[in-house]
């Protein structure tokens, strides 16, 4: 009984995990699509502990990709990019290597996806964040120049 409840658990957060992102390309990375859930480091917050932000979901993974890997997720960011209510980018030669991605509301919630990708030795560390709440964009510019 108690690993079925467990697995019932674990199968309610994956599709809550891919309700959150629907429509992004990039939902394929949070689905452990492109690199394997035990390849990443994921961070998954609700609730009151995000209220100071202005925001209701946080769902953060980060892992080591080698150049072919990197380049595949960054196709993914910036194809969310290019469907994104508003976005801003940087490069470094041919790979996007940072994204601040406003992703059209879903209803009155704003969505954000955030996107980092840096050297690490001779792979790439890449950090992907999905973000959901009444923060605008100005409200989380404010909250992280503050840390």
């Amino acid at each position: 009984m108690k690993k079925f409840l467990l697995f019932t658990v674990a199968l309610l957060l994956s599709a809550g995990v891919a309700f959150a992102q629907r429509g992004l390309s990039s939902n394929r990375v949070f689905r452990g699509n492109v690199v394997p859930l035990s390849d990443m480091v994921v961070t998954e917050v609700r609730g009151e502990s995000l209220a100071s932000y202005k925001l209701d979901y946080y769902l953060g993974v980060s892992f080591q990709a080698d150049a072919a890997r990197a380049a595949e997720v960054a196709a993914l960011v910036e194809a969310d990019a290019a469907a994104a209510a508003s976005c801003e980018t940087e490069r470094e030669g041919s790979l996007l290597t940072y994204a601040l991605i406003q992703p059209k509301p879903f209803g009155r919630t704003n969505r954000y996806l955030c996107y980092q990708a840096r050297r690490d030795g001779d792979g790439w560390k890449v950090t992907l964040l999905y973000l959901e709440g009444a923060a605008r964009l100005e409200d989380l510019r404010s909250a992280f120049e503050k840390q």
